[in-house]
């Protein structure tokens, strides 16, 4: 397991997070994640990464946590391919778990594609359970399954 730096992102890790968003399943919009770091959108969305730890100190990658009412939404979770399986992803949700609670949300939410086995596997062992399916939801038509878990997670991570 590598173990990351986890800080809050802002606009200046912009590039970065552009970098990695790029290559995800469901890249967002430039014009999206710059309103959100510079808090031009109406929503509450913090931006939460992982960095190495040598000296360039590179994004390896990101989370986003938003609100649904008194519910965090885990908005987006996305590793750096050559970076993945290596525990950065279980401790970016743990990052954002804390920050949910800091914030006094009870739960935690998500959405997943169907056939995203993996993420499902990490969510599953994060204590999510799937709730509904979500018919077409992302645009190429695939379903998503939504996720939910209490606060303060109950996990194990294995080394």
């Amino acid at each position: 397991m590598y173990l990351p730096e986890i800080n809050f992102l802002n606009i200046n890790n912009l590039p970065d997070i552009l970098r990695i968003n790029a290559k995800s399943g469901c890249p967002w919009s430039e014009e999206i994640i710059r309103a959100d770091l510079q808090n031009e959108s109406n929503n509450e969305i913090t931006y939460i990464g992982a960095f190495a730890t040598n000296t360039e100190a590179s994004l390896l990658g990101y989370a986003v946590l938003g609100r649904e009412k008194k519910t965090g939404l885990l908005m987006a979770l996305n590793v750096d391919k050559n970076f993945q399986r290596m525990g950065i992803g279980t401790q970016l949700l743990i990052a954002v778990s804390d920050c949910a609670m800091y914030l006094n949300m009870k739960r935690l939410k998500l959405r997943v594609r169907k056939s995203n086995s993996g993420a499902i596997a990490l969510y599953s062992q994060m204590s999510f359970k799937g709730e509904t399916v979500r018919r077409g939801y992302y645009s190429n038509g695939e379903d998503a399954i939504v996720m939910s878990a209490s606060l303060p997670l109950n996990f194990r991570i294995k080394l």
